[in-house]
C-alpha cells in the first residue's frame, strides 16, 4: 500500500515535471549523475577548458589530512602535526576548499592521524583503511566573483555532473558534500557595507531602513565586527562561524530571533545565479517566488546566493541571565524531571516577557549527576526584569533544596561585549545523529505530567547499566530563540516556527571507527525512538530544516509544513534539470542517493513520466 506521503509525491510530480524535459533527459540516457568512473564524466580537456573560463579557479580537490598518511605523495608529518592541532576548529574547515564540520558524511575517508595510525577522534584502524576522497568533491570552483558561479553551472548541467554549494562546510545535515561532485565554494566572496537608509531594488520601502549588504563568504562573527563600527547588528547564528546564506536560506536562529525574527524573516534582498546560469536580484517585488523560496525554503537548491542584504538594528543593552542546578545525588531522577517539565511549563510566559536563549539537559559521563544550563538574555529591559520572569522556576528551587543545588548570576553588558563570551563549537570530533522538533505552547503547558515522562524517556540516564540511547546517554538542547509569536511573514519557513515556543533537539553519539550496524543502531534509534517521541508532544508541528533528523521520514511536512507545493514549484521553474541537490531539500525527490553516494532517478521516475507524456 502507497504511503500519504508517496501519493502526495507522485500528485506533485505529475503536476511540476514538464513532459518536454522529461523525454530529452530519457534520450540523453541521464538516469544517474556522472561520475569519474563513468563513461560520461568530463574529460581533462573539458575540465582545464573550464577552468580557462573561470581565471583559473579549479581546484583538483585534495583532502587536508592526506598529508598525514604515509602513503599519499604530499606526506608530511610536520604539516600533519598542524592539522590534527586544527581539526577541531571549524575555522579550520572553513578556510579549506572541500573539507567540512562533520566528516562522518565524507565517510570519514580521510581523517587526520598520528604515527601510529590511529586517528585523532580515536579509530584505532583509520591508518590501515589510508587516505581516500570519499564523498568529499573531486573538483571545486574557488568562486570569488558571480562569473565563476554562472559558467560553473551551465557546465554542470550541460554535463550531468553532481553540484554541492559550500561555504563554510558547517552543514549539520552534510549538505555541503557529495560524492564525485563537483562543488562551488563562496567563502572567498566577501564584503560587507553597513546602510542607513537601503531600498531594495526597484522595490521602494514606504519606509527607511537599516540594512547590510552582506557576501556570501562571509561569517557571523565577521558581519557583526563590522557592523559594530555603526552600533549595528544583523540576526546571526549562535556560533559565530556560521555562514549566514546557508543558515538564513534554511531559516536561521540565533541569540536575537525572538525580538527580531528568523534569519529569514530580516533578508530584504538577494543576488543569486539559478542553475540555468541566470544572475538575478531577488525581494518582494521582482522574482517574489525566489525570494519566498529562498527566506526558509531551504539552501542549496533553487541558486547560489553571492549577497544579501538584511535588516539591521541598533546594538541592544543585553541582560545575561544564566542559570545552572544539578541534583544532589543519583536517585534523583523522577523529581528532576518534574522540574524540567516545570521550567518547560514557564517558556511561555519567559518567551513573552523577552527571555531568549539556549539551555542544555545533560548526565553522565558529561556530568556525575544529572544536570541543567540556560543561557537566556533580555534586551533593552528594565533593571530586575530578569529576576522577576525567573520567580516561579527559583520559588519551586528553593523549596526543594534538598533535591537540588542551583546557582544563577546576572549581569548587563552591550551585545558585543556579550558576543566576546562565545567561541566555535567543537566540530569534527566523531559521528552523532540529531532528532528535532518545533514545540509550542500546547505541548509545554496542556499535560505537564506527560511532558515529564517522555522527556525522562528520550534524556540522560543516571543508572550506567541503562543508557537511554543505543550506544550511550542522549543529550537534550532546548533553543528558546523562536521568533515573535504569531508573526505572520511571507517566506518559505515552515509556519510552525510562529507557533512554537523552542526547537528541541535530541541527540545522540558515536566514536569513530564503530561497526555500521552500532551507527546504524544509533540512527533507528533517534529517528523511530527519540524523535517518534517528541513528534507526539506536537504533532501538528515540524522541525527546523538545518538542524533536524537527518533521516526524518515526512520531511516534506516537517520541515516546509504547507509551503511544500509553492516550493517545490519554484524550485522547477528555477532548477528544471535538478542540476543542484542536496538531502531532504526541496526537490530532492526526483534523485535518489544510492549506496555508493551517486545520485539516479528513481524507479518510479522515468516509468510514470513516460506514461504520462505518451498518454
Amino acid at each position: 500500500m502507497f504511503s500519504a506521503s508517496f501519493l502526495l509525491l507522485s500528485a506533485i510530480t505529475s503536476i511540476f515535471i514538464p513532459c518536454a524535459h522529461t523525454l530529452v533527459n530519457a534520450n540523453q540516457d541521464d538516469s544517474c549523475k556522472c561520475i569519474p568512473s563513468s563513461d560520461c564524466w568530463p574529460s581533462a580537456t573539458e575540465w582545464s577548458a573550464l577552468n580557462d573560463t573561470i581565471s583559473g579557479q579549479l581546484i583538483q580537490a585534495v583532502p587536508p589530512a592526506s598529508v598525514c598518511y604515509s602513503a599519499q605523495p604530499n606526506y608530511d608529518e610536520d604539516a600533519c602535526d598542524h592539522i590534527r592541532s586544527q581539526w577541531f576548529n571549524s575555522s579550520f574547515h572553513a578556510e579549506d576548499p572541500i573539507s567540512i564540520d562533520y566528516p562522518v558524511w565524507a565517510n570519514n575517508s580521510c581523517n587526520p592521524i598520528f604515527p601510529n595510525g590511529t586517528s585523532v577522534t580515536g579509530d584505532v584502524k583509520a591508518g590501515d583503511k589510508g587516505c581516500s576522497i570519499g564523498d568529499y568533491p573531486v573538483y571545486v570552483v574557488n568562486a570569488t566573483d558571480p562569473e565563476h558561479v554562472a559558467g560553473v553551472l551551465k557546465w554542470a548541467g550541460q554535463r550531468n555532473v553532481r553540484v554541492v554549494i559550500k561555504n563554510t562546510g558547517h552543514s549539520y545535515p552534510g549538505r555541503s558534500t557529495g560524492y564525485g561532485s563537483l562543488s562551488i565554494w563562496t567563502h572567498n566572496i566577501r564584503g560587507v557595507t553597513y546602510h542607513d537608509n537601503f531600498q531594495p531594488q526597484f522595490c521602494p520601502l514606504n519606509e527607511t531602513q537599516k540594512a547590510a549588504t552582506i557576501a556570501a563568504g562571509e561569517v557571523g562573527s565577521s558581519v557583526l565586527a563590522e557592523l559594530s563600527k555603526n552600533n549595528a547588528v544583523v540576526v546571526t547564528g549562535a556560533n559565530p562561524d556560521v555562514g549566514l546564506a546557508g543558515w538564513f536560506t534554511g531559516g536561521g536562529h540565533g541569540f536575537l530571533s525572538s525580538t527580531h525574527g528568523l534569519g529569514a524573516d530580516n533578508l530584504i534582498e538577494a543576488t543569486l545565479i539559478t542553475p540555468l546560469g541566470d544572475l538575478l536580484t531577488a525581494n518582494a517585488c521582482q522574482y517574489p517566488d525566489l525570494f519566498f523560496a529562498i527566506r526558509g525554503g531551504g539552501g542549496g537548491t533553487y541558486g547560489v546566493i553571492t549577497s544579501a542584504v538584511m535588516k539591521a538594528y541598533t546594538a541592544p543593552e543585553t541582560t545575561t541571565h544564566n542559570l545552572q542546578f544539578t541534583t544532589t545525588g543519583p536517585n534523583v531522577t523522577r523529581e528532576y524531571w518534574d522540574l524540567i517539565a516545570f521550567i518547560h511549563s514557564q517558556m511561555p510566559a519567559l518567551k513573552e516577557g523577552g527571555m531568549q536563549g539556549y539551555y542544555f539537559m545533560v548526565g553522565p559521563p558529561v556530568m556525575p549527576t544529572l544536570s541543567f544550563l540556560w543561557v537566556f538574555n533580555l534586551y533593552d529591559k528594565p533593571p530586575g526584569t530578569a529576576d522577576a520572569l525567573f520567580s516561579p522556576i527559583k520559588a519551586y528551587l528553593d523549596s526543594h533544596e534538598d533535591l537540588f543545588i542551583y546557582h544563577t548570576s546576572t549581569t548587563t553588558s552591550s551585545f558585543y561585549d556579550f558576543l566576546k563570551q562565545g567561541k566555535n563549537e567543537f566540530v569534527a570530533t566523531g559521528g552523532s545523529a540529531y532528532g528535532s522538533r518545533l514545540l509550542p505552547a500546547r505541548a509545554l503547558t496542556e499535560n505537564v505530567e506527560a511532558l515529564s515522562l517522555i522527556l525522562e524517556k528520550i534524556g540522560p540516564s543516571t543508572d550506567p547499566s541503562k543508557p537511554s540511547g543505543a550506544l550511550g546517554n542522549t543529550l537534550l538542547l532546548g533553543h528558546m530563540v523562536t521568533p515573535p509569536s504569531n508573526t505572520p511573514v511571507y517566506n518559505g519557513v515552515n509556519p510552525a516556527w510562529r507557533e512554537a515556543v523552542t526547537h528541541f533537539i535530541v541527540s545522540e553519539g558515536w566514536l569513530d571507527g564503530m561497526p555500521q550496524a552500532l551507527i546504524d543502531s544509533v540512527y533507528t534509534d533517534i529517528t523511530l525512538n527519540k524523535t517518534y517521541a517528541l513528534r507526539q508532544l506536537a504533532p501538528d508541528s515540524g522541525a527546523y530544516f538545518n538542524e533536524c533528523d537527518s533521516y526524518e521520514p515526512d520531511w516534506q511536512s516537517s520541515f516546509f509544513g504547507s509551503n511544500y507545493a509553492k516550493l517545490r514549484q519554484t524550485k522547477q521553474t528555477y532548477d528544471p534539470a535538478g542540476v543542484l541537490w542536496c538531502r531532504r531539500c526541496v526537490g530532492s525527490e526526483v534523485w535518489v542517493e544510492q549506496g555508493d553516494g551517486r545520485l539516479c532517478r528513481p524507479n518510479w521516475f522515468g516509468k510514470e513520466l513516460r506514461t504520462r507524456c505518451e498518454s
